[in-house]
């Protein structure tokens, strides 16, 4: 069965295939055995300016949209990214409430803290799928930050922190402890791009530009990192 879901989420149309598969009573019996918030997500709607899906098939558009980015990458790294996003939101339906959005100007439904109960799933039920401890600990690790970017500005409003190198070079240092950091952030902008990608278009023009920036601050400090090497 483990090798069933994972040809369905590496490939090119996930959702289509997982939603499928999940009419399939053997198939839907063991996922929930495994992973039993699935079947919250399918019923937890996210009435929220930001999306456009419910939280499963929000899930497994993201799982689509991290496949277009890691092509090139090897096919355990792709599982391991594929997974990230099957279990990024998954602390969703524990996580949510209703409440009045002053942006929006009425009530919408939020999901503060999921990345971490999330974390907390993943942590029960990683080791049902195949993944080294090593593998565990990275994609904990990336499913806490999921979110990272959301609470980064790059004008300094709000209060927020502003996106910058120091900021990478601090969240690079603190993925070093589970794993290549460096790598791991690169991973972590890929994770963003896909739930970006996976919400609504009319609202992540800006997010997906922070991207773009944070993917250049990337690139300089590995540049930096090459350019110490040699001296």
């Amino acid at each position: 069965m483990i090798e069933r879901l994972d040809g369905i989420l590496l490939a090119d149309n996930a959702c289509e295939n997982f939603l499928k598969e999940y009419q399939n009573p053997e198939f839907k019996e063991w996922i929930v055995a495994n992973v039993s918030e699935i079947e919250d997500c399918a019923k937890t709607e996210q009435d929220n300016p930001w999306h456009i899906y419910n939280c499963l098939e929000h899930i497994l558009h993201s799982v689509e949209e991290i496949n277009k980015q890691t092509k090139g990458l090897d096919l355990s790294e792709r599982r391991m990214l594929a997974y990230v996003m099957f279990f990024h939101d998954i602390g969703k339906p524990k996580t949510k409430f209703r409440r009045f959005a002053k942006a929006y100007q009425r009530e919408v439904d939020s999901f503060f803290n999921h990345n971490n109960v999330g974390v907390e799933i993943a942590n029960e039920v990683l080791g049902n799928f195949n993944f080294s401890k090593s593998e565990q600990e990275q994609i904990k690790a990336l499913i806490k930050e999921h979110d990272m970017f959301i609470n980064l500005t790059l004008d300094n409003q709000n209060g927020r922190k502003l996106l910058s190198k120091d900021v990478l070079l601090d969240k690079i240092y603190d993925f070093d402890k589970v794993g290549d950091g460096e790598k791991l952030m690169q991973y972590l902008i890929y994770v963003a791009k896909a739930d970006n990608r996976a919400q609504n278009p009319e609202m992540t023009k800006e997010s997906l530009r922070k991207l773009d920036i944070a993917q250049a601050y990337l690139n300089e400090i590995h540049k930096e990192k090459q350019l110490q090497c040699f001296v």
